[in-house]
């Protein structure tokens, strides 16, 4: 996200607040830690007088002046704080105090808010049990200033009204990844008797005069259980030009500024921060929160239920709380749920759903309690309108004014996440921008399903052409291409360059869980945005297409198949005599990709498919009166094999991950238990290095028996003008990245059958195989695979594990053999080249040359089936070179590598 920090303090400062379910019925709810007996509105900013303790009362010792927690010190009286009495306190070197006899979890207790700074433990997002109940009047990497620093405490007063002081005299903010501001700083914590009032009182700092001024980030202020809103009071001082007059309170974590500073403006002296407890009431329920769409599709997206958030901020358990809903508007409602809160609960409830149609138009909906000691909180409202297809959760009475959002960084993704329980179809989503001067980001609208783990953003849907935003901002609608989607999924904006898109937004506090989410590059980790700072709702609409006016097929089915052709089956329910069947591999996209027949009617044949292949169906009826039906599927099936599998299509890749229903080995491979043990390679679904499968060789540890099992490819066609390379992945048993306990023996032969007999060509022999991560093995690795022999003719690839007696478990996955026209006059420069992947779905190869003897560099050019040059750079012997073709467009291509007169050609494929 967008914010005055580095990008890695972003990532830090991402950390899980975690709130308590409230269940609806009259049940007791589990209680949260209770909430701290403090609040930002009862923290005021003043101007004082600071007096130095010069050496009145003790000097308190420390192991260092850098990082140290002291022993235990003495208060002098019975403070109460966070519902606790405290006599004894901890200083920490860094500017920070807890109250107890016991020390905070480390010694080095500061965020890390800039590159370069040591490392240390943020004290507000520690959810360690030693980080409770701290006062920070001032929290950094801090060191001995230049007039050399002393820690001292004294009490002074009679009771009740004795005041400790504890102070931190002449230290200095440490230089990290910016230089220091302060050469010497001093600083003081009041705790005052009876009131129990807490102070921070600083004196004037001396400016750094060596390094650059610049904006550091330090913590100040006081922490009770935890980092949730209701726990901590931060000063929050959001320019670090600014006087420290302008400090303001906040509660929670913070988000795009601490308690900004530069050396040019320190504290006036005496400048006190002071945290008054507030006064608790015995019945104080509070109703903080509504969660709700503020758009809402009838009947699409109903029914839906209606949350809201609320807390006791009592001091008394109140049990059999009746909280109240009520619609009005185009719509009327009213409903009820009783629930107990005890002491310092605070959570969600959920009422019964809303009816499964509304009436178009505008709802207030509010949510309430009954009158208690504090009336000001006891309800929240927010204004819905009830429209035919559209989905937001902006408030549609509020201004969308708390700032714009953006990740900030090339790849990062901001997304919603929308639940509706009937089967819809996107047309379009809305985003609005914050109007920010020359800002004309590029993005793309991306759209997720919601199979991460938890229910997060999951695999890929689609992902819209770039857009760009306007500097005047406004509303972007991006066409989708008819998605249908039903349950949960995630629509979002991927940022395709700095400085970020600036997404308009509105405060929601407490921001409702499991709905906003940001990745730095649309894959795993997600990060909630209600266990951050950022407690705004996104503006990323969705507008959803008009229902259709037919029935979709029912009963789909897949009566017959062979290994070319497959036999569905449906059953319509418009008797229109016009369906569209569509079909593709397994998690393909029926919206933007697949391939579509039309049919007059059920079984309808589906023809010219890949034998051993599979595949997903939906049927979908062409209706009458114009458009299509909802999509029914997909329906996963396979074709069998053919009666003999012949290899004759160029590069050739196998990686195990879609084996025919009934099958143990893809089409055409056979194994062979050559020592007759019972055990032989055989597909697993453990380790592989892509996708879900490999092929391994499970060993028999215990039986004294050495290893000689094979297993070989289909029959491959090879061409007099071609010569062919195989590749594969290898590895051993054991933890990744940590040496194997067996040693493994692997051999690859080629020859004109599937026998050993025929096997009388040697490609590659490895007697030394260890590697617990796959490595791979091509022309250019050590050991090098040899070429297929030259010629016309079949060869079959074996592949024999030959280990020692009592060994392990050798994987295997990602076998290739790519096909290079012996358009080379030179075989020392064909046996120098590798290019993998080949084919790429990314378009993105390593070209690796080892041994062409190059004097400098080579030339690399790229042409299209046409002849025309596409592409043209220089690759470095000896070393594995990027080729970039992903701005080509998937196809056959010919790559040509020139050393002086010497050349050699091959084919890529780019298969995006």
């Amino acid at each position: 996200m967008t914010n005055t920090y580095t990008r890695e303090t972003w990532v830090r400062c991402l950390q899980k607040l975690g709130l308590a379910a409230i269940l609806a019925g009259s049940t007791t709810v589990a209680a949260q830690a209770q909430a701290l007996n403090y609040s930002a509105s009862n923290a005021t900013n003043l101007a004082g007088t600071y007096t130095d303790l010069g050496t009145t009362g003790t000097a308190i010792t420390t192991a260092n002046t850098d990082d140290a927690n002291s022993a235990a010190q003495s208060i002098g009286f019975t403070f109460t704080y966070n519902g606790l009495n405290f006599t004894q306190f901890v200083l920490n070197t860094n500017g920070v105090m807890r109250l107890g006899n016991a020390a905070p979890s480390v010694a080095n207790l500061y965020a890390e808010y800039e590159n370069g700074q040591l490392p240390g433990i943020d004290p507000i997002s520690s959810a360690s049990a030693a980080d409770v109940n701290l006062l920070m009047p001032f929290n950094f990497d801090l060191e001995s200033g230049s007039g050399g620093a002393e820690y001292r405490v004294t009490t002074t007063g009679t009771a009740p009204n004795q005041v400790c002081t504890i102070q931190w005299k002449n230290v200095r903010d440490k230089t990290g990844g910016s230089a220091a501001q302060y050469d010497n700083f001093s600083f003081q914590v009041k705790l005052y008797q009876t009131s129990n009032v807490v102070e921070f009182v600083y004196g004037a700092a001396t400016p750094a005069t060596t390094g650059t001024e610049t904006a550091r980030f330090p913590t100040v202020g006081i922490k009770g259980s935890g980092s949730a809103t209701g726990q901590t009071v931060l000063g929050n001082k959001t320019q670090s030009g600014a006087a420290w007059s302008t400090t303001v309170f906040i509660t929670g974590q913070y988000g795009t500024s601490t308690h900004n500073f530069r050396r040019s403006v320190g504290p006036d002296a005496g400048r006190t921060y002071r945290f008054t407890p507030a006064v608790l009431l015995a019945k104080d329920v509070a109703v903080l929160a509504v969660y709700t769409l503020g758009k809402i599709a009838t009947p699409s997206a109903l029914p839906q239920q209606i949350r809201a958030f609320v807390s006791n901020l009592g001091t008394t358990a109140q049990n059999g709380v009746v909280i109240t809903l009520d619609i009005t508007g185009a719509n009327t409602l009213t409903q009820t749920v009783t629930v107990n809160l005890p002491v310092g609960t605070r959570g969600t409830v959920a009422f019964p759903a809303l009816p499964a149609t509304l009436t178009p138009g505008t709802n207030i909906i509010k949510v309430s309690v009954a009158s208690d000691e504090n009336d000001i909180n006891n309800s929240a409202t927010v204004t819905q309108l009830v429209t035919a297809d559209r989905l937001s959760y902006i408030d549609q009475g509020q201004p969308a004014n708390a700032g714009a959002l953006s990740y900030g960084a090339v790849g990062g993704v901001l997304s919603v996440k929308y639940t509706v329980p009937n089967t819809v179809v996107l047309k379009d989503a809305l985003i609005s921008f914050a109007p920010i001067a020359n800002n004309t980001t590029s993005f793309q609208v991306v759209v997720h399903d919601a199979a991460g783990t938890g229910g997060v953003p999951g695999n890929l849907i689609y992902s819209s052409p770039p857009q760009n935003r306007t500097a005047a901002g406004g509303d972007v609608t991006v066409a989708l291409p008819a998605l249908q989607l039903s349950g949960s999924f995630y629509v979002g904006v991927k940022e395709l360059e700095t400085p970020g898109v600036g997404i308009l937004s509105q405060n929601e506090v407490p921001l409702r869980a499991t709905t906003f989410y940001i990745s730095a590059n649309g894959s795993a980790p997600w990060t909630d945005l209600a266990a951050t700072t950022f407690t705004r709702r996104l503006a990323i609409e969705v507008g959803l297409a008009p229902a259709p006016s037919c029935a979709a097929p029912t009963a789909l089915a897949v009566t017959s198949v062979t290994p070319t052709t497959a036999v569905i089956s449906f059953t319509d329910a418009t008797t229109s005599g016009s369906y569209q069947l569509i079909y593709g591999p397994v998690g393909f996209q029926p919206a933007t990709g697949g391939t579509t027949v039309t049919a007059t009617g059920s079984p309808a044949t589906i023809t010219g498919l890949q034998p051993g292949t599979l595949y997903q169906v939906y049927v979908r009826t062409n209706c009458t009166g114009g458009g299509t039906s909802l999509l029914t599927g997909p329906l996963n099936f396979s074709t069998g094999c053919a009666a003999t599998t012949v290899v004759a299509a160029f590069p050739y890749a196998e990686n195990f991950d879609n084996l025919p229903v009934g099958q143990a080995l893809p089409c055409g491979f056979t194994a062979l238990d050559g020592n007759n043990d019972g055990t032989t390679w055989a597909v697993s679904k453990v380790n592989p290095n892509s996708g879900s499968s490999s092929i391994r060789y499970n060993g028999l540890t215990l039986s004294n028996v050495a290893a000689n099992d094979w297993f070989f490819t289909p029959a491959l066609t090879l061409a007099a003008n071609t010569r062919y390379q195989v590749s594969f992945r290898y590895r051993g048993e054991g933890i990744a990245n940590s040496p194997s306990s067996y040693t493994e023996s692997l051999e690859v032969t080629s020859g004109s059958a599937p026998t050993v007999a025929a096997q009388t060509n040697v490609l590659y022999t490895n007697a030394a195989i260890t590697n617990t991560s796959y490595a791979l093995a091509n022309g250019t690795s050590t050991p090098a695979v040899a070429l297929l022999p030259a010629g016309a003719g079949t060869q079959y690839v074996g592949f024999r594990v030959k280990s020692a007696a009592n060994q392990g478990i050798l994987y295997l996955d990602d076998i290739a053999i790519t096909a290079t026209a012996v358009s080379a006059n030179s075989e020392a420069l064909l046996r120098a080249i590798s290019i993998f992947p080949n084919p790429s779905t990314t378009g993105r190869f390593d070209l690796s040359i080892r041994g062409a003897n190059a004097k400098g560099a080579l030339d690399v050019v790229v042409t299209n089936t046409l002849g025309q040059r596409v592409y043209s750079g220089s690759a470095r012997d000896n070393y594995t070179n990027k080729l970039d073709l992903t701005s080509l467009a998937p196809g056959i291509y010919y790559l040509q590598v020139r050393n002086g007169s010497e050349y050699t050609t091959s084919r890529v494929s780019i298969a995006k």
